[in-house]
């Protein structure tokens, strides 16, 4: 339908997800500081719907003699958070989920837990967790492999008594996420910083979901979308995505209800760098975006990428090879120059996901000519994508 934006654009206007990485950690301080579980909508994504269980399991088994099983699936954050929540919660507890999950980074938390008198000792699937009182004036953790570590500690606070945390290394990435923390522990307890500006946090739209849609916008500038929910003053770290593909002709108009998103077309996209310290979950789309426009493009900082639900760097290289004139991966940096689609082979296309979600959502950009081997990865943060394309 024409709805008259500018360049005789149609419009189409997506609902894009909470952003689960606000709500999970609205979900931990609402039961830190109340006590309670707050409810959800049956359609948050799997990995909001895993922490909500985890939490009413603890308000029905804290004290309990017996051990009660708290899987958390595939959810990086719930295997942190709850690591951190169950060291300080009264009962017996089994900590376990997925085999990839168990093989993520934790040793840094339990460490940090351990040094203050945590209960806590390993399993052939899990964690066995006997959770007590604890207190800690200040810690320093080592965020290197995940800020999630940093999270976790920051979401225990008021039941430790922690007034100073320090992270190391200077270089941890992520620390857009720990941002993120903060700013909902100082909403929760209404005690602003110094130069702080409070933020709406509540339910709002997901910048690392939106990038899908930046992207869409570009392969096709006969489309604008109208996003809803999102700010570009957001405290989520993956706003930065206005600004990067400001950088490549698309502008983000912000009204009340979200961004509209509009793409200008473009002969050519000179090279790009990008910085994924802070913005690790924004890589995979980007670099399908570089194999269809074609474009090439360099992220640095990509070193955690290992550590997600796949190793992802390594899969997007075996994945996009096709669709590659170059892909050059080291340790800490990702290129790749995308090839005219001419030379791309016959479709369809197949792709392997790793059952990675964000793999998935950038292989989802080949539209009709990919074939996924698995999309119910989808559901752990964008269970809507498939019927909204």
């Amino acid at each position: 339908m024409d709805l008259n934006v500018p360049g005789n654009q149609n419009l189409r206007t997506i609902v894009l997800p909470n952003c689960k990485s606000l709500l999970i950690r609205q979900l931990v301080l609402q039961y830190v500081y109340e006590g309670q579980v707050l409810e959800i909508s049956g359609r948050e994504c799997s990995d909001v719907q895993v922490t909500h269980r985890a939490l009413q399991a603890l308000t029905t088994a804290t004290g309990c003699p017996t051990e009660t099983l708290i899987d958390v699936a595939d959810c990086g954050a719930a295997f942190r958070f709850m690591m951190a929540l169950l060291a300080v919660t009264p009962g017996h507890w089994k900590l376990t989920g997925t085999q990839r999950l168990l093989e993520r980074p934790i040793e840094e938390l339990v460490q940090v837990l351990r040094a203050i008198g945590a209960d806590i000792r390993p399993d052939n699937d899990g964690w066995i967790i006997t959770g007590k009182a604890l207190h800690a004036d200040s810690l320093t953790v080592n965020c290197a492999r995940s800020s999630q570590f940093a999270s976790a500690l920051l979401l225990i606070a008021p039941k430790i008594g922690l007034r100073q945390l320090n992270i190391i290394p200077a270089n941890t990435g992520s620390l857009s996420y720990v941002r993120m923390t903060l700013a909902c522990l100082r909403e929760k307890v209404n005690v602003p910083a110094a130069n702080y500006t409070p933020v709406k946090l509540g339910l709002s739209g997901d910048w690392s979901a939106a990038v899908f849609w930046y992207a869409m916008a570009m392969l096709d500038p006969k489309v604008a979308y109208e996003l809803s929910g999102l700010s570009l003053s957001s405290v989520q770290g993956d706003a930065v995505t206005a600004r990067w593909f400001a950088q490549m002709g698309v502008t983000s108009l912000e009204g009340e209800n979200g961004i509209r998103v509009q793409a200008t077309p473009q002969s050519a996209i000179p090279p790009r760098h990008f910085d994924v310290a802070d913005h690790p979950d924004l890589l995979p789309v980007m670099a399908a975006l570089a194999c269809l426009l074609p474009a090439d493009f360099t992220f640095v900082h990509t070193r955690n990428l290992q550590f997600k639900e796949s190793h992802r760097t390594k899969a997007l290289c075996e994945q996009l090879a096709p669709f590659s004139e170059r892909i050059e991966f080291k340790e800490d940096t990702f290129r790749i120059v995308g090839k005219q689609r001419a030379l791309w082979g016959t479709p369809p296309y197949r792709f392997l996901t790793n059952h990675d979600h964000r793999l998935a959502m950038a292989f989802l950009l080949f539209g009709k000519d990919a074939l996924l081997d698995d999309t119910q990865c989808l559901g752990k943060s964008y269970p809507d994508l498939l019927s909204q394309l």
